[in-house]
């Protein structure tokens, strides 16, 4: 019957034997396996033996610390006598009869045999760097409420009206200016006095002087011989 035999360090080694014809054998450190190893580095379902054609292997389930050989981690171990391995950090020897070695010897072997390939990372996408929020976008405003930016067309609208409303303004003051100054013109030169007055506007651009009404009252009597 081939021979297991398991030594962790601080403990006294433990032997296993199991049939030939035994397909799998479960180590690990669960009360559940076949060989159950008490030692931290081990994980729960550690490891499985497998009887294949022409003798056993040694394959890692996925296991934190994995197993090695001389060393180096493994997926799967070719088990051959008196080979030494380790199981997380336990040392596992594998012994075999002369009647089992001859038994095998019958068989054609494959050997499996292969190293851990260490799991590839999975390459982080490379997100685009966020833009940095303008004045804008630091403070958003939307519009129709106090301090927000007009549009463009908006705008445009109130200068265009702001202009007109200037030119009005500017139009009504000159004509309130204009109707003062021909207001103080009447009541200064009065119609009756000067039937000739035009106005303002008329008088300023008239070449012909103001004629005074002439009081009969006034008038010169005629000298003798007109």
């Amino acid at each position: 019957m081939p021979r297991v035999c398991i030594t962790v360090k601080g403990k006294n080694a433990q032997p296993y034997r199991f049939s030939l014809d035994r397909e799998t054998v479960r180590l690990g450190r669960a009360a559940d396996n076949d060989i159950v190893i008490d030692c931290p580095s081990v994980s729960s379902n550690h490891c499985e033996m497998k009887r294949i054609e022409g003798g056993f292997i040694l394959e890692d389930d996925d296991s934190t610390n994995g197993i090695k050989l001389e060393g180096d981690r493994m997926a799967i171990i070719d088990l051959a006598n008196g080979l030494d391995v380790e199981v997380g950090d336990a040392a596992l020897e594998f012994e075999l009869t002369s009647e089992e070695k001859e038994s095998l010897s019958d068989e054609e072997h494959k050997p499996r045999q292969r190293a851990h390939l260490p799991e590839k990372k999975e390459k982080k996408e490379k997100k685009p760097a966020a833009k940095r929020p303008g004045p804008a976008s630091r403070n958003p405003v939307r519009p129709g409420t106090p301090g927000a930016p007009a549009p463009l067309a908006s705008s445009q609208t109130t200068s265009g009206a702001n202009f007109a409303i200037t030119i009005g303004l500017l139009f009504v003051a000159v004509m309130a200016l204009y109707f003062g100054l021909a207001s103080g013109h009447r009541s200064k030169f009065p119609k009756t006095d000067y039937p000739a007055s035009k106005g303002l506007w008329g008088d300023m651009w008239s070449d012909t002087p103001l004629r005074k009404k002439v009081d009969p009252s006034s008038t010169p009597e005629p000298e003798e011989g007109e």
